[in-house]
C-alpha cells in the first residue's frame, strides 16, 4: 500500500491539560503554555457558557483527533505490522507519553485494589480487547467503514444506561442519539460506493468494538476513582494494557520486533496513533466526569465523520454523496443529545 501525502493534525495539543481549577488543584503543578492560554481565556467567559462550550470543544478535539486513528491503523496493520503487536506498541508509545505529562504535572498513577480494576474495566476492555477487533477488522475494510461502525457506540452507551437505570430517558436525547445513527446507517446504502463487496461477517464483527466501547463508557462514569487526576488514570491504564498486550502478543506469535525489521512509515503511523491516543483517552475521561456517559459517547460521532475524511486524505478512499448527507444528520443528533443534557451538580 502507497502513502499519500498527510496533513498534520494539531487538535490535541492542549487536551494534555484539564481546563478546570479542579484538574489543576489536582495536577500540583504548571500547565503547559496552550493549554494555560486556552484555560485563562476560558475564565473570560460566563459560568454558564464556560460550562456549555468546554464540553463541546473537548468533544471535538477527541473525536477529530481520534478520526486519524483508523486510516493510521489500517496503513500500519496492511503493511506488515499484526494487529496484537501493534496493540501492544501503541500501548507503550502511549503510556510513555501519559507517564511524561504525569511527571511534569507532578502526580503519578496508583496501583491500589479499586485503581486495578478501573484499569481493568476502562482501559483493557476498550484498549486491548476492541483495539484488537478493530485492528484486525481493519485488516480487510476500509478506514471510513471501520469509523462508522464505530458511530454505533452511542447508540448503544444511551439504551444500556437507560435500560440499567444509570440515567433516565430522554427524548430529546433519544431522538438526537437516533438521528445520529440514521445518519449512520446511511453510509451503508450502496450508492455511497463504500460498502459494495464487503463480507457481512466482518462488517458483524466490526460492530463487537463499539459494543465493547458502550460497556467501557458506562464503567468509566461509574467506577472512576475518586479525586484522581485523568492522565495518572490514563498512565496507569496504558501500562497495565502494555503487560497483557505483550503476553497475548507473545503467546499468538503477533509481536513485532522493531529491532528485526527495517523501520518505516508504519511504525511512524504506529507511534503517531499512540501519541494521539494519550491525549485522547485523557480529554474523555475528563468530558466524561464534566458531563456523562451517554454524551461522552457523541465523540464518536465526530470521531465518524473526521474517519471517512481521513480514510479520503490518507488513503485515498472514496466515499459517495450520501456520505455527507449522514454527515449533516450526525452533526444534528450531536446538537440534540447536547441542548437534552441536563446540568449534573459538582461536573463545572
Amino acid at each position: 500500500m502507497q502513502w499519500p501525502q498527510a496533513h498534520s493534525n494539531c487538535s490535541m495539543t492542549i487536551l494534555s491539560e484539564t481546563l478546570s481549577p479542579a484538574g489543576m488543584v489536582r495536577g500540583r503543578g504548571a500547565l503547559p503554555a496552550g493549554a494555560f492560554a486556552c484555560y485563562s481565556a476560558s475564565m473570560t467567559l460566563s459560568p454558564a457558557l464556560r460550562g456549555t462550550l468546554i464540553p463541546i470543544a473537548i468533544l471535538l478535539a477527541v473525536g477529530g483527533a481520534w478520526g486519524a486513528v483508523p486510516a493510521l491503523a489500517r496503513y500500519a496493520v496492511t503493511s506488515g505490522i499484526a494487529p496484537m503487536g501493534y496493540v501492544f506498541w501503541v500501548a507503550v508509545g502511549a503510556g510513555i507519553c501519559c507517564w511524561g505529562l504525569c511527571a511534569q504535572r507532578g502526580v503519578m498513577p496508583r496501583f491500589s485494589g479499586p485503581h486495578i480494576r478501573y484499569y481493568l474495566l476502562s482501559g483493557c476492555s476498550r484498549f486491548v480487547l476492541a483495539g484488537f477487533v478493530m485492528y484486525t477488522v481493519l485488516q480487510n475494510i476500509p478506514a471510513g467503514i471501520v469509523a462508522i461502525l464505530l458511530g454505533t457506540a452511542p447508540l448503544m452507551t444511551f439504551a444500556a444506561s437507560v435500560a440499567l437505570r444509570h440515567q433516565k430517558f430522554s427524548l430529546r436525547r433519544g431522538v438526537g442519539t437516533l438521528v445520529g445513527l440514521i445518519g449512520i446507517l446511511l453510509v451503508f446504502v450502496p450508492a455511497t460506493g463504500m460498502s459494495a463487496n464487503l463480507s457481512l461477517g466482518w462488517l458483524a464483527l466490526g460492530l463487537v468494538t463499539p459494543l465493547i466501547y458502550a460497556y467501557s463508557n458506562i464503567t468509566i462514569d461509574r467506577s472512576r476513582p475518586e479525586g484522581d487526576d485523568s492522565m495518572a488514570l490514563t498512565a496507569g491504564i496504558f501500562t497495565l494494557s502494555s503487560l497483557i498486550a505483550l503476553v497475548m502478543s507473545l503467546a499468538t506469535g503477533q509481536f513485532h520486533a522493531l529491532w528485526d525489521v527495517e523501520l518505516g512509515l508504519p511504525e511512524v503511523a504506529m507511534f503517531a496513533h499512540a501519541a494521539i491516543l494519550s491525549m485522547c483517552f485523557f480529554g474523555l475521561y475528563e468530558l466524561i466526569r464534566r458531563t456523562d456517559a451517554t454524551f461522552g459517547a457523541q465523540a464518536t460521532y465526530v470521531t465518524t465523520l473526521t474517519g471517512i475524511l481521513y480514510g479520503m486524505a490518507l488513503l485515498g478512499e472514496r466515499p459517495g454523496l450520501l456520505v455527507w448527507a449522514a454527515a449533516l444528520l450526525v452533526l444534528v443528533g450531536v446538537g440534540l443529545v447536547n441542548s437534552g443534557r441536563s446540568a449534573e451538580p459538582g461536573r463545572s
